[in-house]
């Protein structure tokens, strides 16, 4: 086997290509290291906003349950004020109910009781202070078709030859009563044959212990008179439409 020499030349060509890879290895390793710390950066950004993203996550998550604690709180709280107003209201109620029988001195009387107890010493005399001149009056008053059926039923009826006036009375005036009303005495003037209203001016009023707001402004709207009862005062408070007191 042949030797073989290097010359001076050879061995520093072959330490300047030792030297060139040693510079090209420098390069690919400097290279992969920056690329290396790049996909680390956008590692760690990543891995930020991923937990950015987990913290607003579990705060959303927490406002909700709190919000979600808070309206059953609040609804709770709303449905116990309520249940307390509802026995403040009863308690008032019943308070009122106790005034009215003992200033009435009866239990469990009817309707009728309450109109004579009440009405029928004042009322005559108090309508005919607005203009009136009602001479008679009848409590309970039922009308009967020719048939014998019930026509209608007037808790209280003031009259004279000329007029008469149609009375609803309820404990709790409400709109519905009022409308029923208002019905009943369009009833009376067309069956005016039954009635004995031909040739006499009708009025109306509604009259009440308790009077809802809405039904006292839609009775006075119509024409007709609202009479309220004071248990408290036992007096009858009369209020007059400001148009036009209604004819039937």
């Amino acid at each position: 086997m042949v030797k073989q020499e290097f010359t001076p030349a050879d061995i520093w060509a072959m330490l300047a290509n030792v030297t060139k890879k040693h510079e090209e290895l420098a390069e690919i390793i400097e290279k992969s290291a920056k690329e290396t710390a790049e996909r680390r950066t956008e590692l760690d950004r990543l891995d930020r906003r991923i937990e950015q993203d987990r913290l607003e996550r579990e705060k959303k998550l927490e406002q909700d349950r709190l919000e979600r604690e808070k309206k059953l709180e609040q609804d709770r709280l709303e449905r116990e004020q309520e249940r307390l107003e509802r026995i403040e209201a009863n308690r008032l109620f019943d308070e009122r109910m106790e005034r009215f029988n003992r200033h009435l001195g009866y239990f469990g009387q009817s309707l009728g009781d309450v109109v004579e107890l009440i009405l029928v010493p004042c009322i005559r005399e108090k309508m005919n202070a607005f203009g009136h001149n009602f001479t008679r009056m009848g409590p309970n008053k039922i009308y009967d078709r020719h048939n014998k059926k019930t026509l209608t039923e007037i808790d209280l009826l003031l009259e004279n030859c000329d007029e008469a006036m149609a009375i609803e009375i309820k404990t709790d005036l409400s709109v519905k009563w009022v409308n029923r009303h208002l019905d009943r005495l369009d009833l009376l003037r067309k069956n005016e044959d039954i009635t004995g209203l031909k040739g006499r001016i009708l009025y109306g009023a509604v009259a009440g212990i308790t009077i809802d707001e809405d039904a006292k402004e839609l009775a006075l709207e119509k024409g007709m008179y609202v009479l309220q009862m004071k248990e408290d005062e036992e007096k009858l408070e009369i209020m007059v439409p400001q148009k036009k007191v209604g004819r039937w």
